[in-house]
């Protein structure tokens, strides 16, 4: 009984004593243990931390190896363009010497200028009016000879018709009698005054009456007068048939046509042999050496274009420079058919290339009375907030700059707010500068 109490306890203090070795070991003197059921369930707790452990040291085996010095030389990664590699300033682009050639950059200066707006119009070259003659017969008669035709050039003085004037015979006519009764009035007026002088002399020894002398004296005031009618009468005369006195070496009793100032024969309204009076047009002259160009304003512009400013005309002609000139004057009247309002331009016209009635495209240089700062038109790029321009801070360095921006111009554009004068702006290559920041702002690795 006591011997088997014993034995029955001892498996029990070897089962405790396993179960703190914590390997499933016992004492190598002691007799081999029972293995109870319940550690089952604590062999498997420890398999499963120990295939943790093993994982955990398969993922971090870089910091464990070398922290433990064993780890393998590190290869360099090759730098990728990514997002957080951007500069701190979004606006911001950085770019050396050799990528600026490569994007082909190129700057200009932002400098204050008076700001001047391009207005186009269409317009309509004429005759000076002041250079245009309308010829019209100095009197009745018949055409006897036609010496120009449309398109001739013709010289001051030159005689263009001639005329069989009937005019002229009733002129020289007119001329004779008033010269003859000019002769017979002088008669009168010096019979009178002779008869005035005797009178006075009779009065003074009483031959005469006071009021014989007075009734002569009379005589001789309408003597006088008569004289003096008949003087007006004669020159009138003498005017009228010199005005149609036959040119020196033509023949007699006709009368000719002729211009008063050089230039073109625009148009000739008689006919060889046809009867004409002084009532209408034979021939019209015009200088075609300067002409008028009339350029059709509209809207805002009538009120932006002034007198003076400056104005270019294109030439007709393929190659040849434009017209330059200025504007003389605006019309205060509107046309009521196309609602504009026509301005004068004045050009010289040497080459007769500017042609009455020829439609030219017009361009003249409104003055807007202030001055601005401006910028190269190439410097200016478009987004999606608005027109923007790079900045030269630096030699490698540009700065995007959001613009306000006024007049726009082929060549420059003048900008209200983002760059001040005397700023360098890139202008060809920009668009590269762009893209680099747009880029860079996305995030691209291209």
């Amino acid at each position: 009984m006591s011997l088997n109490t014993e034995a029955s306890a001892r498996p029990a203090e070897v089962s405790e004593a396993s179960e703190t070795d914590g390997f499933g070991r016992g004492d190598a003197s002691a007799p081999a243990p029972i293995v109870s059921r319940s550690r089952a369930p604590r062999a498997l707790l420890i398999l499963a931390v120990l295939a943790a452990v093993a994982f955990a040291g398969w993922t971090y085996r870089g910091p464990l190896l070398a922290g433990l010095g064993l780890a393998p030389p590190a290869v360099p990664e090759a730098k990728a363009d990514r997002s957080d590699d951007a500069p701190a300033n979004p606006d911001l682009v950085t770019l050396d010497g050799a990528e600026q050639t490569r994007i082909g950059l190129a700057f200009g200066t932002a400098e204050t200028r008076r700001i001047v707006l391009p207005v186009r119009a269409p317009g309509t070259v004429a005759f000076d009016e002041r250079r245009v003659t309308h010829l019209k017969p100095r009197t009745q008669g018949r055409v006897l000879s036609l010496a120009v035709q449309p398109g001739d050039r013709v010289t001051a003085g030159q005689t263009l018709a001639t005329l069989d004037a009937a005019g002229l015979l009733d002129a020289r006519n007119g001329l004779q009698a008033a010269e003859a009764a000019l002769g017979e009035a002088r008669a009168s007026e010096a019979v009178a005054a002779l008869q005035v002088k005797r009178g006075l002399e009779q009065l003074k020894f009483g031959g005469v009456a006071q009021a014989e002398v007075e009734r002569r004296q009379v005589d001789l005031a309408k003597a006088q007068a008569a004289v003096k009618s008949a003087q007006a009468n004669a020159e009138m005369y003498r005017a009228q048939y010199q005005r149609l006195a036959p040119a020196e070496g033509a023949a007699p009793g006709t009368s000719a046509v002729v211009t008063p100032i050089a230039g073109v024969v625009t148009s000739v309204g008689i006919t060889l042999g046809e009867v004409v009076d002084t009532g209408r047009d034979a021939f019209t002259v015009a200088d075609p050496t300067r002409v008028v160009v009339l350029a059709n304003l509209y809207g805002a512009d009538i009120s932006r274009v002034k007198a003076g400013d400056a104005v270019s005309v294109e030439s007709p002609v393929p190659g040849h420079p434009p017209f330059e000139g200025h504007v003389r004057s605006v019309n205060a009247a509107l046309d009521p058919a196309t609602n504009t309002a026509p301005a004068r331009i004045e050009l010289d016209n040497p080459q007769d290339l500017l042609r009455a009635n020829l439609f030219v495209s017009v361009t003249v240089g409104a003055d807007l009375g202030r001055d601005g700062v401006t910028i190269p038109a190439a410097a200016v790029q478009q987004t999606d907030a608005g027109p923007i321009a790079f900045v030269r801070t630096a030699p490698d360095r540009f700065e995007r700059r959001a613009l306000t921006l006024g007049i726009q111009r082929t060549d420059w554009v003048e900008v209200r707010r983002g760059v001040a004068a005397g700023e360098s702006v890139a202008t060809a290559g920009s668009f590269g500068l762009k893209a680099i920041l747009l880029r860079s702002l996305l995030g691209s690795t291209d």
